[in-house]
């Protein structure tokens, strides 16, 4: 045969695969389920993930990757833990503050607690919290999202409908 027909066969072949894998990577769909996974949180979450109510805390775990383990926790403002991450954010000032809606603001932090997490995203009532001093004027509920990964905290928080 040919050496010159083979070779090209085989470029043909390399760019056809290429193609091929490029058109895969831009087609990929990432499944999700919305559940509600308490009587006062709705969410969106991994179809890969199965979650356990402890509580008051949701704990998200996927046995393939655990980029998408989470832990969501429906606490009280005056819980050791969110005092610990508003004191942490306040001295250290990394992080951001974003607005839910109306009536909610998202607090986000790196932030290695010793929970398995190092990002965390609060969100917080606007009318019983103080920016400027990262304290409550009143007792409230908070709702913390932990995850392995930044945006997928906040995109959770963002994502999730709750009710404080």
């Amino acid at each position: 045969m040919n050496k010159k027909l083979i070779e090209y066969l085989i470029i043909v072949t390399v760019i056809v695969l290429l193609l091929y894998g490029c058109f895969t990577l831009a087609g990929y769909d990432f499944q999700v389920k919305k559940a509600n996974v308490t009587d006062s949180i709705n969410m969106f979450y991994p179809t890969s993930s199965g979650y356990t109510v402890n509580g008051d805390t949701v704990e998200f775990r996927n046995v393939l990757y655990n980029f998408y383990d989470m832990d969501v926790s429906k606490l009280n403002s005056s819980n050791p833990k969110v005092t610990n991450l508003l004191s942490h954010f306040s001295n250290v000032g990394h992080g951001t503050i974003d607005f839910l809606n109306e009536s909610c603001c998202v607090v986000t932090m790196e932030f290695d607690d010793g929970s398995g997490f190092r990002y965390h995203s609060l969100i917080i009532p606007i009318d019983s919290f103080t920016k400027s001093n990262m304290s409550f004027k009143k007792d409230a509920t908070v709702y913390v999202f932990e995850a392995n990964d930044r945006q997928f905290a906040l995109d959770t928080a963002f994502n999730s409908q709750v009710v404080l």
